[in-house]
């Protein structure tokens, strides 16, 4: 096995490239997997929180959080596949408004 590099200069220029592109897609994913987690994780800890000291009862206040989270996710994903399939504006804006209400929410 060569460790001089000469193995690197024999692979053809796109089997490189792809193997880099490769990387750089796992990596952009894996960071964003992690921002999204721990963003989930501060927003239902201080969900969780408010929800205590506004005397919601126990067994509720972490379900409000996460319910939050999934009608956001859910209306991303929903607006995005009507756009996909050729939705008209007038069907996709009152999703939209709902997505900025809930989000600001």
């Amino acid at each position: 096995m060569a460790v001089d590099g000469a193995a690197v200069m024999d692979a053809p220029a796109g089997a490189q490239s792809a193997a880099g592109s490769d990387v750089a897609v796992t990596l952009v994913t894996v960071i964003m997997v992690v921002v999204v987690g721990l963003t989930f994780a501060f927003g239902f800890g201080n969900v969780f929180q408010l929800g205590l000291r506004l005397g919601v009862p126990v067994w509720v206040a972490p379900l409000v959080a996460p319910a939050v989270d999934l009608s956001v996710v859910g209306l991303l994903l929903g607006t995005r596949q009507l756009a996909l399939q050729g939705a008209p504006a007038e069907l996709l804006r009152p999703a939209r408004r709902l997505l900025v209400f809930s989000s600001v929410i």
